[in-house]
């Protein structure tokens, strides 16, 4: 039977849609000792099921699948950097894309959980003032006024809740070869079942 060439776009789309399901769920539910490596952290968006992404150094942080999302590591000083480089959270001004820098060592770059929950991120300007990790209508990290630290039941947070998960997965997609190595990934992950 020849495959129409409508018919293999569709199949090879369909097959490169499950892998990469497949490669999030694995990962995503690799248990201790399954994979090796350095221990960091996802920057995960509960209400969203989202983490935070980079695109470009120069373009702001964004939701996106946690597959695509770097390790972060959280320092003692409560620095948020991507683990392996110089680049840590930087709060700019309150309504304004959260940015990544170079200058980790200034107020603005130090983020606190706070509230009972431990879901906000915290960090304080320049000028004093606190702001807190949210998310816009874009899926844009930016930094606002803290909402709903007080126990008012009205107040809804989610857009501010984001939770420090631990993973121990490779970061996948760092090269040109990704889907290679995710493939070889999914194989020896398959293989040791």
């Amino acid at each position: 039977m020849k495959l129409e060439p409508s018919h293999f776009y569709f199949y090879t789309i369909f097959f490169l849609l499950l892998l990469s399901f497949i490669i999030f769920f694995l990962l995503q539910n690799a248990g201790p000792g399954i994979t090796k490596g350095n221990p960091y952290k996802l920057i995960y968006h509960p209400s969203t099921g989202l983490c935070v992404i980079r695109k470009t150094l120069l373009e702001p942080l964004t939701l996106g699948p946690c597959y695509l999302s770097e390790g972060w590591k959280y320092t003692p000083q409560k620095i948020l950097s991507i683990k392996g480089t110089y680049f840590c959270i930087e709060a700019e001004n309150e309504g304004m894309p959260a940015m990544l820098g170079i200058i980790c060592s200034d107020s603005n770059s130090r983020w606190e959980m706070i509230s009972d929950s431990k879901l906000h991120l915290s960090s304080k300007l320049s000028d004093g003032s606190d702001v807190c990790l949210d998310v816009d209508d874009d899926n844009v990290i930016v930094t606002n006024a803290c909402k709903c630290l007080s126990r008012d039941r009205s107040c809804d947070p989610s857009s501010q809740w984001f939770k420090l998960i631990d993973s121990g997965r490779r970061s996948i997609f760092t090269s040109s070869s990704s889907m290679q190595n995710s493939s070889d990934l999914l194989w020896k992950q398959l293989s040791s079942i």
